[in-house]
């Protein structure tokens, strides 16, 4: 499931790809750091909960 996470660097919104996890395929597992398409920098993934990508 894509995921929106705003950028550390520039405030950009960044889509980014969480697989599901779990027994039940209820949770998601997030990357520890993921790079802004738009500076190219890299940002910590924030504590859920997330804001799912439309």
């Amino acid at each position: 499931m894509d995921f929106v996470f705003v950028c550390g660097w520039c405030d950009e919104e960044c889509v980014v790809f969480c697989p599901r996890t779990g027994f039940w395929g209820n949770r998601f597992e997030d990357p520890e750091e993921f790079d802004c398409w738009s500076c190219g920098g890299t940002s910590t993934t924030p504590y859920s909960p997330w804001t799912p990508a439309d």
